[in-house]
């Protein structure tokens, strides 16, 4: 295998990964809840502008090139965006979507919480 086209679809393969496919699912799951800040929307907004304005690094009119230059920026954004929006969000609302997705840690009552152990011990150097 080349090694060259080991690393040319690194950024694809980071999007296709399970942890990646589960982290933009918990980012869209927070992006539609209320209680998370209303600056979730401004990376999103950032996107559609930068994609649909007529000035862009690499000019629309070279075909092929101009459409892989607003690709790279979406991807680079879709990253950016799943790895900021659980940072915006309270850590109770995260736990929760992540318990309700099946991937955190079920919820413990008062009376089911583990019980703290004193210990005592000593440290020989």
């Amino acid at each position: 295998m080349n090694p060259r086209s080991a690393t040319a679809f690194a950024g694809a393969s980071a999007l296709l990964n399970r942890g990646m496919r589960h982290q933009l699912r918990l980012a869209w799951r927070l992006l539609r809840d209320d209680r998370v800040t209303a600056l979730k929307f401004a990376l999103p907004a950032l996107i559609g502008l930068y994609v649909m304005s007529p000035i862009d690094s690499i000019p629309d009119f070279f075909l092929g090139l101009g459409q892989v230059d607003d690709l790279g920026v979406v991807t680079a954004g879709l990253l950016i965006f799943a790895r900021l929006v659980p940072r915006l969000a309270p850590g109770h609302v995260v736990d929760e979507h992540l318990r309700d997705m099946g991937m955190g840690r079920p919820a413990t009552s008062g009376r089911d919480a583990p019980t703290p152990v004193e210990a005592r011990f000593n440290v020989r150097g």
